[in-house]
């Protein structure tokens, strides 16, 4: 029985802004209210397992055996690819497409620093090959970048939602700009405080006055937590 859904709706989120701002600390709670039945968080610092209170994975066995129980497959690259992300996120992006053609269900893939994956001249095949292909196996992507203009425009033009916090770089800016945010309102965003916006939709939270910050709810009608309206 094939496991493709192809009326599964494309959700590629990405989180960007200035270290220090709260991107981090969104994602987590974004990652925690996601419905999905595998949780895939690619872990090179070792920061999720702890944030999350879950034992990573750090050999194919321990993949193999959390894939198959469901929920939380936290990758740590320490032990197979020592010293070596690149090497190690592309192993696991080809890992978790693979797993997803093979159960049926909702996926996630999760990453985070993703300007130190992707570059504005080159992407992996093995990213690339999720965001164009995977919704048909149900896997959704979330990543977090300090720059959206940072990043190849193969990945970019993937992305279906955008949570910035506060952006200093013009760069940063005059892209997030050119998709519908507002300049001001960028830059004069407080720590924990970001606007969001479905690419495909034209869904925000852009405020009349503040920004919605995180202690408060996600946005409902379409965000990435409930699935964007197709």
């Amino acid at each position: 029985m094939s496991v493709q859904v192809f009326s599964h709706p494309s959700c590629k989120v990405i989180l960007t802004g200035a270290s220090g701002t709260g991107k981090t600390t969104l994602f987590e709670k974004l990652i925690r209210k996601s419905k999905a039945r595998w949780k895939f968080v690619f872990d090179h610092q070792g920061e999720f397992s702890q944030r999350f209170g879950q034992t990573a994975c750090r050999n194919i066995q321990s993949l193999c055996e959390a894939t198959a129980r469901g929920g939380w497959i936290i990758y740590d690259p320490v032990e197979m690819y020592p010293g070596d992300v690149e090497t190690a996120f592309l192993f696991y992006a080809d890992f978790v497409f693979e797993m997803s053609k093979t159960f049926k269900g909702h996926k996630l893939f999760c990453c985070d620093e993703l300007q130190m994956l992707v570059t504005q001249s080159t992407a992996p095949v093995e990213l690339k090959t999720i965001l164009q292909t995977g919704r048909r196996y149900q896997l959704d992507f979330f990543a977090i970048t300090n720059a959206l203009n940072a990043i190849h425009n193969s990945i970019r033009n993937q992305t279906t939602e955008i949570y910035t916090f506060l952006q200093s770089d013009k760069n940063a800016i005059a892209y997030l700009a050119e998709n519908g945010f507002d300049e001001n309102q960028i830059r004069n965003l407080g720590q924990f405080e970001y606007l969001w916006r479905n690419l495909r939709t034209g869904e925000n939270n852009f405020p009349d006055a503040a920004a919605q910050a995180i202690p408060e709810a996600s946005p409902s009608n379409g965000s990435a937590v409930d699935g964007p309206k197709s």
